[in-house]
């Protein structure tokens, strides 16, 4: 056997047993939809190798310099020279963190140089994470928006041991800026409830959002408020991999039983037929954002979905995210793509969202509701979901809908008693009805004296 083929398939193995996965370019067959790369590629800044130096990202480069700039200065003397040291030291080891092909063209001295700006400019970033406020970084609310969005590219990541090594602070001090940052673009139920509380409206939410509990690992450098948790998570593997994280901290796939063999075959019912059969949807208490619920009664049934919000950012959050689950050497259950695949089946027309929004369920910050089902059917497109997550959901919402009499029941509801004046003449012909039968009986039975 050729030794170079005999090399190329240990390494091979070697990558697909990696722990942490690769920082890499998005799957082709992903990226090569019609429309997509741009959901991909970054619009204002650049971090790490695979979009470095395009023209169109100039300007972000020189926010880039700006904002490192401010990181190393905030400092002491030489600070500068110790974090590159730093980087350069250990870049044998940051260059393993990347897929081969997206940083073939750069030696180590560029790399560590490259890695060293854009690492201090993100950790400035992470700082400051409202855009809302962003005076300390010397730049517009708009552009903030576009680097927001920018730093949460699956092509745009920067290894977690790149921002460890540039920082002061223990890892587990790092995750929680990373929260924090996430947190503020992707507010959690819990963050509603106290901004309702201060006077908020409740569309302060962001989509994709939880309450992100406290970190319920021994982190290092922290073993001694976390002495009795011998439970280590390893540390996420760069930002868009903590907001994963984040999203599923509390979701449990629904059920508790093991879905029937029939759970193939299902056919997905939109909204529109679901409530034909008598099932509504209602708006849940969950404090993830993918947990979905199902439950039946003798007539009607109820989907619970938590609160979703929709806005212009949502289809590239959601792809990006979808994307890194869809990346060969990580290994995971696919929850984000089967949940954008079960909300993909819930919405296939205008009508669709409309329920949604009636149930409190969706606030739609994208525009009409025809925009809306248009999205979901979009980034819901070519996703392959793990059926078993949702399959035992999707079980019991099969059981409930064969069920004939709940769908007539739901029919008689919505025909007789979907208004007012139905409900006011269904009572005044009941009444009729009564009075004619009274009168028959009377005129049959006469009463004597």
């Amino acid at each position: 056997m050729d030794p170079n083929l005999l090399a190329q398939l240990q390494s091979t193995c070697e990558i697909l047993r990696s722990e942490c996965p690769k920082i890499q370019r998005v799957a082709h067959h992903l990226r090569n939809r019609n429309d997509f790369s741009k959901y991909y590629s970054p619009r204002m800044l650049s971090l790490g190798p695979i979009h470095h130096g395009e023209p169109h990202l100039k300007v972000g480069e020189k926010y880039k310099i700006m904002w490192a700039s401010m990181y190393v200065q905030r400092d002491q003397e030489g600070r500068a020279q110790s974090l590159f040291r730093n980087i350069a030291e250990n870049i044998e080891d940051l260059k393993n963190l990347y897929d081969e092909d997206t940083i073939g063209q750069f030696n180590d001295q560029q790399l560590a140089q490259m890695l060293f700006l854009d690492g201090c400019a993100l950790l400035q970033i992470l700082k400051h994470p409202d855009i809302l406020k962003s005076e300390p970084l010397k730049a517009k609310v708009d552009q903030m928006a576009l680097v927001r969005q920018d730093a949460l590219l699956l092509e745009n990541q920067l290894p977690f041991r790149v921002l460890h090594l540039l920082s002061d602070q223990p890892e587990y001090r790092l995750i929680e800026d990373m929260k924090t940052f996430l947190r503020c673009h992707h507010f959690s139920p819990a963050d509603q409830k106290l901004k309702q509380k201060n006077g908020a409206k409740e569309d302060d939410s962001r989509h994709l959002s939880t309450e992100v509990p406290p970190q319920n690992v021994a982190q290092k450098g922290d073993s001694h408020q976390h002495h009795s948790l011998d439970i280590v998570v390893p540390n996420p593997a760069h930002l868009l991999d903590q907001l994963r994280r984040v999203v599923l901290a509390e979701f449990h796939p629904p059920g508790n039983k093991p879905a029937t063999q029939e759970s193939g075959t299902i056919t997905h019912r939109n909204l529109k037929e679901l409530n034909a059969a008598g099932i509504q949807v209602k708006r849940s208490k969950s404090n993830s954002p993918i947990d979905i619920s199902f439950s039946s009664c003798c007539l009607t049934g109820e989907l619970k979905l938590p609160n979703l919000v929709v806005d212009d950012t949502s289809a590239s959050t959601y792809l990006n995210l979808m994307a890194y689950e869809a990346c060969p050497d990580f290994e995971n259950e696919y929850e984000i793509s089967s949940y954008i695949e079960f909300l993909d089946s819930l919405v296939d027309h205008p009508d669709d969202v409309k329920e949604l929004r009636k149930a409190k369920v969706l606030i739609n910050r994208l525009g009409s509701d025809e925009e809306l089902a248009k999205l979901f059917n979009i980034i819901g497109k070519d996703v392959v979901p793990n059926d078993a997550i949702y399959a035992y959901l999707r079980d019991n919402i099969e059981s409930h809908y064969q069920i004939k009499y709940k769908a007539w029941y739901a029919l008689a509801m919505a025909t007789y008693c979907s208004n007012p004046w139905s409900i006011t003449a269904l009572m005044a012909a009941s009444l009729l009805l009564i009075l004619t039968f009274v009168q028959a009986w009377f005129a049959a039975f006469p009463s004597h004296p």
